[in-house]
């Protein structure tokens, strides 16, 4: 049983997630998704047990296997995180809206903070996303070092879910009229490694990541857009940076960011 954790403060976006990852998984008995609330004041309980019930009775119409928890603690992050190691989570499924960090709600300034944790693979969803299908997803990759790691393997196990077209973007200031034998050599492995979902590869000379993938996104109708450390050898820093933050808070549409 593949387990889906969706975290809720009751704000219109967590609850807009929470749809979204029961439209993906829409009639999936493989999957349970577990309503998931984090409470710091105990008289909040009753109370939060009622709004996740309404939203598990809501929700069965599309995914039969719902469960609800809620938990209190010292740390929402640490929580979440060790609920989900004990749970052997597949995914956690978070809304974010495009306000800055300090507007957010509870979660909206904790989802980018558990991204930078090495937990399971986290799908944010903008907060109008809805979920109509996922037929075109793209992976960011600068395409050096390609080999078969724990990150690929998830991602791929992911891709199995929905068999999406799959777009692979690379971005590099030093493209000119033709690639170099380095960049073809480390396309044909990713391009070996994934040949079961036919990707097709493009290569784009632009300075500016974030422009660059705003204008793939529109152009092939992305659906989904994976990022993953393995993939960037700058990610490391880049999850840590405005970077992340200004891809994340500006996408249109759903991201999924993977560790080990």
């Amino acid at each position: 049983m593949r387990i889906v954790i969706v975290p809720l403060d009751f704000s219109i976006t967590s609850f807009n997630a929470a749809h979204y990852a029961a439209g993906m998984y829409q009639g999936k008995d493989n999957v349970r998704l577990i309503l998931y609330h984090f409470y710091s004041d105990e008289k909040d309980a009753g109370n939060a047990v009622n709004l996740l019930t309404s939203l598990q009775t809501e929700l069965q119409v599309s995914v039969s296997n719902i469960e609800i928890l809620i938990e209190s603690g010292a740390n929402f992050i640490d929580s979440l995180a060790a609920f989900a190691h004990v749970r052997r989570a597949y995914m956690i499924v978070m809304g974010l809206n495009s306000k800055k960090p300090l507007e957010q709600r509870f979660l909206g300034s904790k989802t980018l903070k558990l991204t930078e944790k090495d937990i399971c693979p986290v799908l944010i969803v903008p907060e109008n996303a809805r979920y109509i299908g996922l037929s075109n997803a793209m992976i960011t990759s600068e395409l050096k070092s390609v080999e078969e790691t724990p990150t690929l393997l998830s991602v791929k196990r992911i891709l199995q879910d929905f068999k999406p077209n799959l777009h692979i973007l690379n971005v590099d200031d030093s493209h000119y009229l033709a690639l170099t034998t380095a960049f073809k050599a480390e396309r044909d492995k990713m391009a070996e490694l994934l040949k079961e979902f036919k990707p097709e590869f493009y290569f784009m000379r632009l300075y500016d990541f974030q422009e660059s993938v705003e204008l793939f996104v529109q152009d092939q109708h992305i659906d989904l857009i994976i990022i993953a450390p393995k993939f960037h050898s700058f990610f490391d820093r880049l999850f840590k940076t405005q970077h992340t933050k200004k891809l994340i808070y500006q996408s249109k549409v759903p991201v999924l960011a993977v560790h080990d």
